[in-house]
């Protein structure tokens, strides 16, 4: 999972995109995404956070996981 700010194109590559986003703190629709895990065959959730728009991607990990278990999973 990886969430951006911004809606801005090329959507389709990362390279060169500095607006990297906590999971559920940006655009991506997860709960959507999220909806259909079954059909997709979905088996795990893993969250990049390889890139910090604050410099500081601990800290967007832990937003990550917050908004994972109090706005995304629930």
């Amino acid at each position: 999972m990886k969430d951006m700010f911004t809606h801005e194109a090329p959507y389709f590559t990362t390279v060169g995109v500095n607006d990297f986003a906590p999971v559920g703190a940006g655009v991506i629709d997860f709960k959507r995404i999220l909806a259909a895990k079954d059909i997709a065959g979905m088996k795990y959730m893993i969250v990049e956070q390889d890139l910090s728009r604050d410099n500081d991607p601990f800290r967007d990990i832990q937003i990550s996981i917050t908004n994972l278990q109090t706005k995304i999973l629930v």
